[in-house]
């Protein structure tokens, strides 16, 4: 009978604890009632994409922020700096004026022109194969066959609706290449060997 009484108290006890608990912690109150209202229209900016697109363009600013917003170098800690020398503004050199007469209003060509006019002049045409003939070789050139001394004519653009016609000659010629000059004085002197094979 005594332990009947004990378990009684005990699930009195029990009782009131789990009552005080459900009173002051456990007690979950329902919701005030939601009212319906018309849904929200959905932007851009919660779409999932826009949602990705950011977090992609915020780590590619953590990445690259440096790159794109650089800071300003601090010469006080270069380890090339002269030990003593005060960092002071930069030595600025005189440039001398052009005079009023330029080289290409002289008319003076840089020493490649004739070189790079005769190279521009070689791309413009199709060379062939080489073709033996009675003993005479002979090269193809836009579809026309020229022996050793030809000169032929090339034109070369010097705008994008001009062309300048180039006079070229073959000077030496061989089954595995052939030697071109140019054959105008104006232009300059310029030899240009080709590998036929």
């Amino acid at each position: 009978m005594k332990k009947q009484r004990t378990q009684v108290i005990a699930l009195v006890a029990l009782i009131v604890v789990w009552a005080l608990l459900w009173h002051f912690f456990i007690d979950v109150r329902t919701p005030p009632p939601v009212v319906n209202t018309a849904p929200a229209k959905v932007t851009q900016a919660e779409s999932p994409l826009k949602a990705r697109f950011r977090h992609v363009r915020y780590e590619m600013d953590s990445l690259y922020h440096y790159r794109i917003k650089p800071t300003p170098f601090d010469g006080h800690w270069n380890p090339f700096r002269i030990p003593g020398v005060e960092d002071g503004a930069p030595a600025i050199v005189p440039v001398a004026k052009p005079s009023a007469m330029d080289a290409s209003q002289l008319g003076i060509r840089p020493p490649d022109f004739a070189e790079t006019l005769l190279k521009s002049a070689i791309d413009s045409v199709r060379i062939g194969g080489v073709v033996t003939m009675k003993g005479t070789i002979q090269l193809t050139v836009d579809a026309q066959l020229h022996k050793q001394g030809d000169v032929f004519t090339a034109r070369v653009p010097t705008s994008s609706t001009e062309s300048k016609p180039i006079r070229i000659r073959i000077r030496q010629l061989s089954e595995a290449a052939v030697t071109f000059a140019l054959d105008d004085p104006d232009a300059g002197n310029a030899e240009l060997k080709v590998r036929l094979k």
